[in-house]
């Protein structure tokens, strides 16, 4: 964890989406402090014929939703957001107006981790 599921108007070259993938990853571990091997995240690409923003089929949108252990506090998900906001700008060349990120705080007992363990129970047993 965290896990970001990232949808972005189609039309970005592979290397602007491969930019973004780098300097996600490189957001959440500076603004979250999280372990490399913990973090996820899919893109995906919807055709302008397939999405309405504002009442306008095919303009340009970022969606990025971002699931996260609980414990942070707003103070850390709010420069995360600042961060992850400055990163679809700069690597995607789309304006800030039209990205929207949501943080969903997930309790440790419903995330599954290493071994099909919920993260609370893997926490427990590492720390004994």
């Amino acid at each position: 964890m965290p896990i970001l599921q990232v949808q972005v108007t189609a039309g970005r070259s592979q290397q602007q989406k491969t930019a973004f993938l780098q300097n996600a990853t490189k957001v959440i571990e500076q603004t979250l402090n999280a372990a490399l091997p913990s973090i996820r995240i899919s893109l995906q690409e919807v055709e302008q014929q397939d999405s309405i923003v504002a009442g306008q089929i095919g303009a340009e949108f970022v969606n990025i939703v971002a699931f996260l252990l609980a414990g942070r506090n707003d103070e850390l998900k709010a420069d995360f957001m600042a961060a992850i906001n400055k990163a679809a700008v700069t690597s995607l060349d789309v304006s800030d107006t039209c990205i929207r990120t949501m943080v969903i705080d997930v309790a440790p007992e419903h995330m599954g981790v290493q071994e099909g363990l919920s993260a609370k129970a893997f926490r427990a047993r590492s720390a004994s």
